[in-house]
């Protein structure tokens, strides 16, 4: 009974380990560059980025991911800097007017698409 116990803890333990590296790896706080082994421009993933809201030096936009399978994530990237992503299917961000960006989808057994533009 002991023995047993003490297999299925280690056997949670280790799944639990494998499930946090294959979270981490997807939009990866310090990358500034897309990996090409997720973000690969061959893929069935869609990517959304709609303006919500502006003010006179910021604008607001909804980003969704759909299609492909694997864990689903979100980046911005600016200038060589990741200004915000989630490991998430949609959410928001916000960044200056006249700001050059770009927002990429990532599904991580399917590949990712790319959006690029200024910000208006």
């Amino acid at each position: 009974m002991r023995r047993a116990l003490t297999l299925t803890i280690a056997a949670v333990a280790l799944a639990g380990l494998v499930l946090a590296g294959a979270t981490a790896a997807v939009a990866t706080p310090g990358k500034t560059t897309a990996c090409s082994k997720c973000h690969h421009l061959k893929s069935t993933v869609h990517l959304s980025v709609k303006k919500v809201s502006s003010t006179s030096t910021t604008v607001t936009y909804k980003v969704g991911v759909t299609g492909g399978k694997g864990i689903t994530a979100w980046a911005v990237l600016s200038g060589g800097k990741n200004l915000k992503h989630r490991n998430a299917s949609t959410g928001t961000f916000t960044v200056a007017k006249g700001k050059a960006i770009k927002v990429y989808g990532v599904k991580t057994r399917t590949g990712s698409a790319v959006r690029s533009f200024t910000s208006k």
